[in-house]
């Protein structure tokens, strides 16, 4: 079986009360789950942590001499600008590796190119602008979204991102060139239907199913969207209450429609591996709100209960996606 190297960026939060350096714990407890499963498929595993200095990473691949690496690196050093570096590496040290290549990565980085590409090819997007650190915007049409530009895994994004007041907007564009220092990506905020449609593949990707989130129980005057707090803080309404379900009600043209936009995204951004596209549908018109490289791989995230719903064990999963970095 094929030797396995789980690249990984563990990013230090703090310290805890033992005065410990604290870990951010999901990107461990993502590890455990895909060298879980990759044992359970008789694969020779090892994990290795990428970080700034990257000599002791590189210096356990060589000794390792593993057949691919298992790239888990969601950002390098704490900063999440620097997940296609990461890639970028496995690439100059000639490591095959699974998931998105850094070309791929640094584009969906940088949402409002990401925007400009796929209008290029008639992908409806919804309509944005985007405001430099100290620059204002006072024409927007409203409601909107304002986000970060440069951020991964909704960091940033929370109910007060959704503004309906030029006064709201003006201190959310300030908020994001403050706690972000780059610029804010304001889009118009489309309030249908929310879908996501889960990719696995190289050069013909296949649809592993199409989740529609499901906001119940959120309380009726938070905004319906998929917030950092909805991902990551599990003692929040958002997280409580932000569920993918993929047996609900999708009309047939829907459906079709939604995959062949994923797909045909995929193919335009240069992606591999796996993916998950999402969408608003308003009035039947879906409208590609994001698009997601390397999304969470964890065993109990969307990705993994899309393959789930097609009979695709979560171990099957992790070696599928281990054979797609093989070639």
């Amino acid at each position: 079986m094929p030797k396995v190297l789980i690249a990984y960026a563990p990013h230090r939060l703090g310290r805890n009360r033992a005065g410990q350096p604290s870990l951010e714990t999901h990107i461990l407890s993502t590890v455990q789950d895909v060298e879980d499963a990759l044992l359970a498929k008789g694969h020779h595993v090892e994990r290795a942590a990428l970080q700034r200095d990257v000599r002791r990473f590189l210096n356990r691949a060589k000794r390792f001499k593993p057949d691919v690496a298992f790239n888990l690196c969601e950002h390098v050093g704490g900063d999440y600008r620097l997940e296609k570096n990461a890639a970028a590496i496995l690439e100059l040290a000639r490591l095959r590796y699974t998931g998105n290549p850094c070309l791929a990565l640094a584009l969906c980085l940088e949402k409002a190119m990401t925007k400009r590409l796929l209008r290029a090819f008639r992908i409806p997007t919804p309509d944005f602008e985007v405001v430099p650190p100290g620059e204002s915007c006072e024409d927007f049409p409203l409601p909107a979204i304002v986000k970060p530009s440069l951020t991964d895994g909704s960091l940033g994004i929370t109910a007060r991102s959704v503004v309906k007041t030029r006064n709201a907007m003006r201190n959310r564009v300030r908020y994001v060139h403050r706690t972000f220092n780059q610029a804010a990506l304001i889009e118009r905020f489309v309030s249908g239907r929310e879908f996501q449609v889960a990719l696995l593949g190289n050069r013909e990707p296949a649809v592993l199913g199409v989740a529609e989130l499901s906001y119940d129980g959120l309380p009726k005057h938070v905004p319906r969207i998929c917030s950092y707090a909805a991902k990551w803080v599990p003692d929040s309404p958002y997280y409580r209450h932000t569920n993918p379900v993929l047996t609900g009600k999708i009309r047939e043209p829907l459906r079709r429609g939604l995959e062949a936009i994923a797909i045909k995204a995929f193919e335009i951004l240069g992606l591999r591996g796996y993916a998950r596209v999402d969408f608003r549908v308003a009035r039947g018109r879906p409208q590609l709100i994001e698009v997601n490289p390397n999304p969470d791989i964890s065993r109990d995230a969307g990705l993994a209960l899309a393959a789930a719903h097609v009979d695709i064990s979560y171990p099957d999963l992790i070696d599928r996606i281990v054979q797609l970095g093989m070639e």
